[in-house]
């Protein structure tokens, strides 16, 4: 240690004491210390000076201090289990970068209450909520050569015994279910939803049982039964670590009915309501069985130890041993991996490029050549502590690091690791080996062998099928013809099961997979792509994408026509709402985030939803009316494509238009060769591509020009015949399509898991969690373009507002045609969300008029729509009754604020002037009331900027009386920042373009530029 280390000023004493002695006001009311000289332990010390006990005996001037390596620990035994809402690290100069605080009721099983990658030192008051005698910070990556070193870990909680049953959050909500029976529409998932009119009603009979996966082994504190009226007199409940073996740990044969709260304790992965006996004539009916607790997720995923990097610029100076290069993994999910040895080395570095949910989205390159530090080790071997997940593509290496610190980096390996969860259901297919005997024949053959490698189950089956069965995969509606590949969604989850269901039983059982036009959310809805770059957060937008792949699964749904890859450079285009604003670095990571999130993870899984990337080749330059980039920029438009490869993604759309630079004269992209074929030969893209909604007329052509999959395409339409198409496309061309599709859907896992759950499945869409991402999408996309001062609203108890405007009553415009407003599940239109808002402040909301309103807030805008625009496309502005509803509440000497949904760049120098404030809130998704209602009275700052230019007038999108063709555009449809730009101004923004820099934001003369957005109250 350095002399710095070990020196202690008066500063750092004074700064560690305040800190020990001024818990914060929130917590010092209803938290004591509960660590002070409690039993402690460590992972190592550097030397008897610096004790584990230093780090809580009170004492600023002692200290613990670990070895010098990754990773290290502290933990502290606090006695008993206590509620902690609190810990303070008082770092001393060797902190930690990245570390966790972990939970524990038995020391031996942990709970990760916080987590972070970018630790700072210093002083570190860290909130959290947990239960669990034991605590430890758990560090994994050091800021300095030294060990970790803390002068004080103070942990504040409820002073206390165990916490009673029946408190926190729990454990159960929303976990894999199953039952013995269920009635009617009263599934299992229903007692786990957290909603109070929804509930488990079992069979007529005893005995009667529910099961639930905790999803890791769990330490139950507590158990709720909420019974309706048909209740149990006599039940058990039971646990189990193998959901075979069960142990009892609460009977009865005297239960009351009502709510009862268990204060049973146990431990085990899954628990069990068993009834047997009813206190009536009907089942067993549970509004809730809530289960509380902790659960150890320490093997649900890896160790990350560092931040995504890429490998050294030098690897190969030593090799690694296991597994073989290529490997498929098919045995376990903790597979050992080995090197050779290196002379002279101190330890050595595991590195994969697992699965991670914070890549830099904004950064170029393959997600997948993004690794992370996962263990360190003394020997040539590691074998990981948590269970690898499906993936087809694990790249890893290893590094030595002597004692000096020089370090050598072995070749890079990749190794694959599948075990899937075979389903075995009612529908035909037996389970044979292990396998699902999908053509029936009593025999597992080797497409239906999921040890086999992906190549060789493609080869098998594809030789197999017939010519009409290859069409067939090439082609839509599922529900009518079984041996389609594709089915169009959403569809109910039970109609959705149906036609999942008919596939097995076709000759060979190849399943369909379902996509539809959910763009923004599968059932949960949240922004439009236009709204999210308003907000630019990229590692929630792969949240957003990962809970619609997450809802999407519960049901069997796997596919969605989305992303969007455009940059919305001409704003007529009615589709721009749905593309990435005007940046194409902001689309790039975007689409990075959204693909990524989709996929869980950089490629596709077994447990991925479809990503299909559209409009290519970049519609946003043109709209369907005709794509006009040049060799120069194209190089913009081209920016998030790349990125969607970058991401893993294996589906693209062509969109209607086509483009005069690509295929001068030729058709749209989907039926386009040269369009096409720059995708593949330019781009370097080896997937799948399915046409937009084509007419039959045109599915032969597109089949010939490279499309894979006719988008939509029912083999029943008028005029079409299946003989004449596979008459006149070539086999070698269906062949090569019915490939991609084949290697697709085996990497989708469909073949050995092909079904959702439609019975409980539903319940668990629209999450809490799930709402509260939309609602925080919601308030950082909001733009607030001007304050006069009206806003926050803070006015008297008793004040009067009038909320007025056709959008404050009309759910459906915070979505498109694909995305749903969901008043059942408690969605609000903006004038419930202000009125209930209001409430809050005493204020009182009136709606279209009041006597003397202090405020005026009204919502303006296009009602819902997508593929073409509410009103007429070279009318960018508002309608004329809206804007005289906002001069009549400014004539009356009323305080405007306006709410606009702006789905497109409009055209508000009208209006703009006598608006005392304005707000934008674009596609919002269906928080976008309450967020909005929120943003108003001051419960957050705005944060949201403008993802276009809004042009000043009409004069600068169109000539006087043009209409929508490029020879009547004033904007470059193909450049972005130009609305009232000069000549000079567009050769600037191409220069830029064709250097591959970013260009200006600031050029042009719009009402408001590109970026624009208040960021602070006043």
């Amino acid at each position: 240690m350095t002399a710095l280390q070990r020196h202690t000023s008066v500063l750092a004493l004074l700064v560690v004491l305040a800190a020990l002695m001024s818990v914060p006001a929130r917590v010092a009311h209803a938290a004591s210390l509960l660590s002070l000289n409690k039993p402690v332990t460590a992972s190592s010390t550097e030397g008897a000076a610096f004790p584990a006990s230093a780090a809580v005996d009170g004492d600023p001037g002692t200290r613990w201090s670990s070895a010098f390596s990754d990773p290290q620990w502290v933990r502290i035994d606090l006695g008993e289990t206590r509620h902690i809402t609190q810990t303070v690290l008082n770092w001393e100069a060797a902190y930690a970068t990245a570390f966790q605080i972990q939970v524990s009721g038995d020391g031996a099983n942990w709970t990760t209450l916080y987590s972070t990658t970018s630790g700072t030192g210093g002083t570190q008051t860290l909130n959290v909520n947990g239960d669990g005698r034991y605590i430890r910070m758990y560090g994994t990556a050091r800021a300095t050569g030294y060990g970790y070193s803390l002068w004080e870990f103070s942990v504040y909680g409820d002073v206390g015994t165990n916490p009673p049953p029946g408190t926190g959050t729990p454990i159960s909500a929303y976990k894999q279910v199953t039952a013995s029976s269920w009635e009617g529409g009263n599934a299992p998932a229903a007692a786990l939803d957290g909603r109070t009119d929804t509930r488990w009603s079992s069979g007529f009979s005893d005995d009667q049982w529910l099961r639930v996966d905790l999803g890791g082994t769990a330490t139950i504190t507590g158990v709720t039964l909420d019974w309706e009226a048909a209740y149990a007199t006599g039940y058990h409940i039971d646990v189990s670590a193998d959901g075979t073996s069960w142990t009892t740990i609460q009977s009865t044969t005297t239960g009351k009915g009502g709510t009862e709260k268990l204060a049973v304790t146990g431990k085990g992965r899954y628990i069990r309501f068993s009834g047997t006996a009813r206190a009536t004539g009907y089942g067993y009916s549970l509004w809730e069985f809530q289960v509380f607790g902790t659960v150890d997720s320490s093997s649900a995923g890896p160790p990350l130890l560092s931040p995504p990097a890429k490998a050294p610029a030098t690897t190969g100076e030593f090799a690694l041993s296991a597994p073989a290069d290529h490997a498929m993994v098919t045995s376990t999910r903790r597979p050992a991996l080995s090197w050779a040895g290196v002379a002279g080395t101190a330890r050595y570095e595991v590195w994969i490029n697992v699965s991670r949910t914070d890549y830099d989205f904004t950064a170029s390159g393959s997600l997948l050549d993004l690794y992370t530090k996962v263990a360190e080790t003394s020997g040539t071997s590691y074998t990981p502590s948590w269970d690898v997940g499906d993936r087809w593509t694990y790249k890893w290496y290893a590094v030595a690091v002597s004692g000096s610190g020089a370090r050598s980096t072995s070749d890079i390996r990749t190794f694959s690791v599948y075990l899937p969860d075979i389903e075995t259901v009612d529908d035909g297919v037996a389970v044979i080996n292990g396998a699902r005997d999908l053509n029936k024949n009593g025999s597992i053959e080797p497409y239906e062998d999921w040890r086999r490698p992906v190549e060789d189950r493609v080869g098998d089956l594809l030789g197999r099928m017939t010519t009409e069965e290859k069409a067939y995969q090439m082609f839509y509606n599922a529900q009518a013809y079984a041996t389609s590949g594709w089915h169009f969604g959403p569809a109910q989850p039970n109609d959705l099961d149906k036609v999942l269901r008919n596939a097995a039983d076709t000759r060979l059982g190849i399943p369909p997979v379902s996509a539809g036009d959910t763009i923004a959310g599968y059932e949960t809805t949240y922004p439009l792509q236009s709204a999210l770059a308003a907000a630019k957060d990229y590692p929630l937008d792969y949240r957003l994408g990962d809970m619609q792949r997450r809802e999407e699964l519960e049901v069997g749904a796997r596919g969605v026509l989305g992303p969007l890859a455009e940059v919305g450079t001409k704003v007529l285009y009615p589709r721009i709402q749905e593309g990435n604003g005007e940046n194409a670095e902001v689309a790039a990571a975007q689409v990075r985030a959204l693909v990524a999130g989709l996929q869980g993870g950089p490629e596709l899984n077994p447990g991925s939803v479809l990503a299909t990337v559209k409009h290519w080749p970049g519609e946003g330059a043109g709209g369907e009316a005709g794509i006009t980039y040049d060799a120069t920029t194209i190089k913009y438009h081209m920016i998030p494509w790349r990125a969607a490869i970058d991401a893993g993604a294996v589906n693209v759309m062509p969109g209607y238009a086509g483009s005069s630079y690509l295929d001068p004269g030729g058709p749209g992209a989907g039926s386009s060769a040269p369009i096409l074929r720059y995708l593949r030969e330019q781009l370097g893209y080896t997937g799948l591509i399915t046409t937009d909604w084509l007419p039959s007329s045109a599915w032969v052509s597109a089949a010939d020009a490279g499309s894979d999959v006719m988008g939509g395409a029912d083999p029943g339409a008028s005029g079409f015949s299946m003989a004449d198409f596979i008459a006149q496309v070539p086999i070698s061309r269906i062949n090569d399509a019915v490939t991609r599709i084949l290697r697709l859907k085996f990497k989708l896992g469909v073949f050995d898991h092909p079904y959702g759950d439609p019975v409980n499945g539903p319940y668990r869409f629209h999450q809490p969690s799930y709402v509260a991402l939309a609602n925080q999408a919601a308030r950082e996309s909001i733009t607030v373009l001007k304050n006069g001062g009206v806003l926050p609203i803070r006015l008297k108890q008793g004040d009067d507002i009038v909320v007025a405007g056709p959008r404050a009553t009309d759910g459906a415009s915070c979505c498109i045609w694909t995305s749903y407003f969901h008043q059942n599940y408690g969605s609000l239109t903006l004038l419930e969300a202000i009125k209930a808002r209001a409430a809050q402040a005493g204020v009182t909301i009136h709606q279209d008029s009041a006597p003397s309103p202090k405020l005026a807030v009204v919502a303006v805008g296009e009602p819902s729509y997508t593929h073409r625009t509410a009103w007429v496309d070279e009318q960018p502005y508002l309608p004329a009754d809206q804007l005289a509803l906002i001069r009549q509440f400014h004539d009356q000497g009323v305080p405007v604020v306006v709410v606009m949904d702006l789905p497109r760049p409009t055209v508000i120098s009208e209006w703009d002037g006598i608006a005392d404030a304005i707000v934008m809130t674009y596609r919002g998704g269906e928080e976008v009331g309450p967020a909005t209602a929120s943003l108003l009275f001051g419960d957050y700052q705005p944060r949201g900027r403008l993802p276009w230019q809004l042009p000043r007038s009409a004069d600068q999108i169109l000539v006087p009386g043009g209409v929508d063709r490029p020879e009547d555009a004033v904007e470059n449809w193909d450049i972005p920042y130009d609305l009232g730009a000069t000549a000079a101004e567009r050769a600037d923004i191409r220069a830029h373009i064709d250097a591959g820099e970013p260009p200006p934001t600031d050029y042009g003369n719009p009402l408001y530029p590109y970026g624009a957005g208040i960021q602070n109250w006043p």
